[in-house]
């Protein structure tokens, strides 16, 4: 989908597309939320895990250190989706995030 980068905008725009879930890849944290779509996050990086873990619903970082393999992460993440599909909450929705931002007129980040 065409949306801008920008993180809360970008969420809102595939929301209102129709999207039901929303997986997050985040290298740097972000607490994005969503009123109408639950939101996972999930990184790859490991100060973002101990820094930001209360936000992280997914830790792929053992990819990175040979400690999980790429169809164990993949069936973590599906894993991790069906839970929320069917009423797990979010870190963004247990913490209250539900940021919402009506797109502009013109292109934006």
């Amino acid at each position: 989908m065409d949306t801008s980068s920008a993180a809360a905008e970008c969420v809102t725009l595939q929301a209102a597309a129709g999207f039901v879930v929303h997986l997050f890849p985040t290298r740097q944290g972000n607490i994005i939320g969503n009123p109408i779509e639950p939101v996972i996050k999930l990184t790859g990086n490991l100060r973002t895990v101990s820094t930001m873990s209360e936000h992280v619903d997914l830790d792929v970082s053992g990819l990175l250190r040979r400690e999980m393999t790429l169809d164990g992460a993949g069936d973590q993440l599906i894993e991790t989706t069906i839970r929320t599909c069917n009423g797990r909450l979010t870190a963004a929705e247990a913490l209250g995030h539900r940021e919402f931002v009506l797109t502009k007129l013109f292109r934006s980040a």
